[in-house]
């Protein structure tokens, strides 16, 4: 009887014991992962050429963009900003033709919430996944060239009245709407650091709603990223 006790005794001490080294290796794992865990504000800043897909590209020509951003890294697999992008605009021949106008010019702005997935941030060049999602606007404004009349100020000459060449705006079409879309891109580490900002390469599919005609476009973007 007493051996069985003692037998029972020695069975929980060890089970106990089993329970207090996975608490330990679980915090210990734990700690670990939260040390290596890249926490903290973010920002990006880039450019690029904005290609255009659709029945967009049948009446508006590809152009550039700009954006800038700031958000929160969740962790170093995580994170999400808040993204303002411009993209630069040509209007197409055939449309210009159709409105009987000599120029014009298109642009599209956003701001949206962009999520983004790092796949392998610790092993140099890390592939990771983006999406998008927020409000568009698109403007399309037809022009005439003309001259537009300054007043410049010499300190030798004083006062001369000049003129410049301007574009005078016709009439301008504006369009909003709820869009968002998703891509692939690439982090380059500019240190051994974790911290270290990164050069990126993205590309993404965006969708608009802004009308009749929806906006596709395909921005290819370079920038750099802390």
């Amino acid at each position: 009887m007493v051996h069985k006790l003692l037998s029972s005794k020695i069975g929980y001490s060890h089970y106990g014991g089993f329970r207090v080294f996975l608490l330990v290796g679980f915090l210990g794992i734990t700690t670990l992962a939260l040390s290596q865990t890249e926490r903290g504000w973010t920002g990006d800043v880039g450019a690029g050429v904005t290609p255009l897909v659709g029945d967009i590209s049948n009446r508006l020509d590809n152009g550039w963009n700009f954006r800038i951003g700031g958000g929160y890294n969740f962790t170093d697999h995580l994170s999400t900003t808040l993204q303002f992008t411009y993209n630069g605009l040509g209007v197409g021949q055939r449309v210009l033709n159709e409105a009987r106008v000599p120029d014009g010019n298109a642009h599209v702005w956003s701001f949206t919430a962009v999520p983004r997935i790092s796949l392998s941030p610790h092993h140099g060049i890390s592939p990771y996944l983006v999406g998008a999602v927020g409000y568009y606007r698109r403007t399309v404004e037809f022009t005439r060239p003309t001259l537009q009349p300054i007043v410049l100020f010499d300190p030798f000459f004083g006062f001369l009245q000049g003129a410049i060449p301007a574009d005078r705006v016709l009439g301008r079409i504006t369009r909003n709407g709820v869009g968002g879309g998703g891509g692939l891109g690439f982090d380059i580490p500019l240190g051994h650091q974790a911290r270290k900002a990164k050069l990126f390469t993205e590309a993404r599919f965006e969708y608009a709603a802004t009308g009749a005609v929806p906006t596709r476009m395909v921005p290819v973007t370079f920038g750099i990223r802390w």
